[in-house]
């Protein structure tokens, strides 16, 4: 069994630390009581999910990547049905959600891991209610994908934080293991509580 980092893990797929992160609270990664990624069962679990949606940088280590072709094209695109446009602000707002929180937990005292565990849950609620949102439209993810998913496919993964910046915001030493370690043990949240209008 090989295991390694979340840090390492991050650079093997050439995604930032926020992806793995929200990969691991949708289940996509195995860890050790350690809190380090247990490659193997990993890799098959993140392998799993749909061809079509796992994007250049969830496919397979850097090392295993090829360059596809460029396409160019030809026509002008048709224009995009709703549910396409709908999808395509929910995966931007997905993207962005986490730096905006992280940054405004900060600004207004919040320390440093509370600012992380709000990057990571931000982006996975934004994720969830964009999923219930489109599900009600009728625009529908291929089973299993996810807004963040569709981010790592589409438009690069989610966006991460800066964190050195927070820190010095925060008066606070970097330490994003520490933070890491810290976050993997907290249960995993579910729906906030008043947080269900329905």
């Amino acid at each position: 069994m090989t295991v390694e980092s979340k840090a390492a893990f991050a650079r093997r797929h050439g995604v930032n630390r926020s992806t793995v992160n929200k990969w691991e609270a949708k289940g996509h990664l195995v860890l050790t009581t350690n809190c380090l990624v247990e490659v193997e069962q990993s890799e098959q679990r993140l392998t799993g999910r749909p061809a079509n949606y796992r994007g250049g940088t969830t496919k397979a280590p850097i090392a295993q990547r090829r360059p596809q072709p460029a396409t160019p094209i030809l026509h002008p695109r048709p224009e995009p049905e709703p549910g396409e446009m709908a999808l395509a602000a929910l995966i931007s707002v997905a993207r962005e959600i986490g730096v905006r929180v992280a940054a405004r937990a900060i600004e207004f005292g919040a320390p440093l891991k509370v600012a992380y565990a709000l990057d990571v849950a931000a982006c996975l609620e934004v994720s969830d209610l964009g999923e219930q949102f489109l599900t009600s439209i009728g625009a529908r993810l291929p089973d299993s994908t996810s807004l963040v998913e569709l981010a790592d496919a589409e438009i690069a993964g989610i966006a991460e934080p800066d964190w050195p910046a927070l820190a010095i915001a925060a008066g606070e030493p970097l330490d994003l293991n520490a933070i890491e370690d810290w976050f993997t043990r907290l249960p995993f949240p579910g729906t906030p509580v008043g947080a269900n209008h329905g």
